[in-house]
């Protein structure tokens, strides 16, 4: 299911998930953003670690930028060369790749993270959790369900603003929100 963008009269995908697998859905896109996160920011650092062609890894970026996922910061004139950096709309990508580094570590490395991630302050593992900002409890997947949202509110908020309930819903073979 599609709905109309009244901005650019294109058809954007109804669903969250698919319109962020629009921009990052890739393996490539997903390597290059882990290595904007570690730090690696030129084009042939990049090239190097990832061992991906030249011209895929300036499509990706290409597309990137034009996302507004990653910013073009020139660091050399004579010829120019660009820094890549993660914008504002792109560090909010970094919740996405830590579960999906867990899952792997959980599931392609029985557990055995290759890498752990820790907090730079105290050096403490990270952990991934979804918490309920009302009750301060952790949610299950189970206990997750979802209700349809509108492009300029919060369903969620105003529901529990205004007291009331609505019914959710649900997958009809395993009760799951997504």
């Amino acid at each position: 299911m599609t709905v109309l963008d009244e901005r650019s009269d294109e058809r954007q995908p109804a669903c969250s998930i698919q319109a962020t697998l629009d921009i990052v859905g890739d393996r490539w896109t997903l390597l290059i953003l882990r290595d904007l996160f570690r730090g690696v920011r030129r084009f042939s650092a990049m090239q190097h670690d990832l061992g991906i062609a030249r011209n895929m890894l300036a499509d990706r970026l290409s597309r990137l930028t034009d996302a507004g996922v990653v910013a073009k910061v020139p660091y050399q004139q004579r010829p120019v060369r660009y820094d890549y950096v993660l914008t504002p709309k792109g560090l909010d990508l970094s919740n996405c790749l830590l579960a999906l580094m867990a899952w792997g570590d959980r599931w392609c490395h029985d557990g055995d993270a290759p890498t752990v991630l820790v907090h730079a302050d105290c050096g403490t593992p990270l952990e991934i959790a979804t918490r309920c900002p009302a009750c301060d409890e952790p949610v299950s997947p189970s206990r997750i369900r979802s209700l349809a949202g509108h492009s300029d509110t919060s369903p969620g908020r105003e529901l529990a603003a205004a007291g009331a309930t609505r019914a959710f819903q649900q997958h009809p073979t395993n009760g799951g929100a997504l």
